[in-house]
């Protein structure tokens, strides 16, 4: 009996951990969760990060600016200036709206009848950060939004790493 119970439990986190992918990552459908970047133009890109339902909103913040600071890198810049930033919620509906019914039932020695209605319908929230960026030469070294690409990725790598889901 104890073997069982190790292989129902076993089986039921292996399970979950299939479930769930990691909270960093580039999303793999336009709706999905997950990192996109877009360059504007020679100097300019916009940064996302759309975070998972339960997922807490400054994660998300911090994901795009560990994000933005991966983009900055990758194209040769210590530095890079966020000229717009905007965290919105997305909130999903599921569920429909009131319904009614009607049943009824009998067993020995009962039987019944019942009229029920609900309300229906319940909601989730995600958080889904945009960042406006600008890279190259017209960065200052220092001042207000200017973040230094290297040093945010150090100071956030282990909560990226760690995959900080709540």
């Amino acid at each position: 009996m104890n073997t069982k119970l190790w292989f129902v439990v076993l089986s039921s986190l292996l399970l979950g951990a299939c479930a769930s992918g990691p909270a960093y990552r580039a999303a793999p459908e336009a709706d999905d969760y997950g990192y996109r970047d877009t360059q504007l133009t020679a100097d300019r890109y916009r940064v996302s990060f759309a975070g998972d339902y339960g997922t807490a909103r400054e994660t998300v913040e911090n994901f795009a600016l560990f994000r933005a600071a991966d983009v900055a890198i990758n194209h040769g810049a210590e530095r890079f200036r966020i000229n717009s930033r905007e965290t919105s919620p997305v909130t999903s509906t599921y569920g429909g709206g009131p319904s009614t019914s009607i049943g009824y039932g009998w067993g020995y020695p009962f039987w019944g009848t019942s009229i029920g209605y609900s309300t229906g319908g319940s909601s989730r929230t995600r958080y889904e950060t945009v960042l406006e960026i600008q890279i190259g030469d017209e960065v200052p070294d220092q001042g207000a939004e200017v973040y230094d690409a290297n040093e945010l990725k150090r100071n956030l790598s282990a909560a990226v790493a760690a995959g900080e889901q709540r």
